[in-house]
């Protein structure tokens, strides 16, 4: 029996000792989400958002995840250490237009704060 327990507890201490994988890519601090309304992304937007994101010294990582049939894909936007991940919302939200009519395209950052542009009604 002394020795079932010796066996368990070493067991249990490997477990607790082993190094844990890569725990897979940063979460995003901001991510901007391009949908669409049957005809595809509003491609320039995309384009200038990719063009300001290449340039941005505030940005340590951009990655894309497609989603869609239509070209749609949601942009992840890590922010460096030490600086604002709601300034870098704030910079990108300013570029959404309040309507848009040829896709939908939408931003979440830090503490819930989220931005839709309106659809065509």
């Amino acid at each position: 029996m002394k020795r079932l327990a010796t066996l368990l507890a070493l067991g249990l201490s490997a477990c607790i000792a082993a190094p844990v994988a890569d725990a897979g890519p940063a979460p995003c601090d901001v991510t901007i989400k391009f949908g669409s309304y049957g005809a595809g992304i509003d491609r320039d937007l995309a384009d200038r958002i990719a063009a300001a994101v290449k340039i941005d010294r505030d940005v340590a990582r951009s990655t894309i995840k497609p989603w869609g049939r239509e070209g749609e894909f949601d942009q992840c936007l890590t922010v460096k250490p030490g600086r604002d991940a709601k300034a870098l919302y704030a910079r990108y939200r300013a570029m959404l237009p309040g309507k848009n009519l040829k896709a939908p395209t939408s931003i979440e950052g830090p503490d819930g704060m989220r931005f839709e542009t309106i659809a065509p009604m």
